[in-house]
C-alpha cells in the first residue's frame, strides 16, 4: 500500500496533467486516440518525477521499449513502449489508463506488467520532453505554493 501523502500527490499531479494533455494532442495534430493520456507518458512521468524531487521524495524516471526486448507495458497485444516513475519502491504511473487500467496505478516495483529498460527516444524529443516540464513546473509552483506537502 501507498503512503496516502504519496498517492495524493500523485492524484494532483495526474488532475494538473489531464487539461494540458488535450492542449498537447491539438498542437500536435495527433490522430485519434483510446484514451487523452495516450502518448504523453515520457512528459507526464518526467513532470511527476520533478514534482515528488521537489517535495523532497527521491524519484526517477523510468522508461521501456519492446526494441528492447520484454520491455516497457505489458498488454494483451504484447510489449508497447511506455515510461513512469519509481519512488519509495513503487512504481507511479499516471498514465496507465491508455493500456485500460485505472488513471493512476501505484503497485511495487515487481510488477510484471512494466519491464524498465531505457529511454529509446530520440534526443530532440527528449530536449523538448524536458521544456515542457520546465513550463509545467512554472504553472505548477504557482499554483500550488499553499500547498505543499
Amino acid at each position: 500500500m501507498a503512503d496516502p501523502r504519496l498517492a495524493d500527490l500523485v492524484g494532483r499531479v495526474r488532475r494538473f496533467l489531464e487539461p494540458r494533455w488535450s492542449e498537447w494532442h491539438l498542437h500536435e495534430g495527433s490522430p485519434a486516440l483510446r484514451t487523452p493520456s495516450q502518448g504523453t507518458c515520457g512528459r507526464s512521468s518526467l513532470f511527476l518525477c520533478q514534482v515528488l524531487q521537489q517535495h523532497g521524495i527521491v524519484a526517477g524516471f523510468a522508461a521501456g521499449d519492446p526494441t528492447e526486448g520484454q520491455k516497457g507495458f505489458h498488454t494483451a497485444q504484447g510489449w508497447k513502449g511506455h515510461a513512469w516513475v519509481e519512488a519509495e519502491n513503487k512504481i507511479l504511473d499516471v498514465t496507465a489508463d491508455q493500456f485500460g487500467l485505472p488513471p493512476v496505478v501505484i503497485t511495487g516495483t515487481d510488477d510484471p506488467r512494466y519491464g524498465r529498460g531505457t529511454d529509446t527516444s530520440e534526443p530532440e524529443f527528449i530536449a523538448r520532453r524536458q521544456r515542457m516540464v520546465r513550463e509545467l513546473m512554472t504553472d505548477w509552483m504557482a499554483q500550488n505554493e499553499e500547498k505543499a506537502i
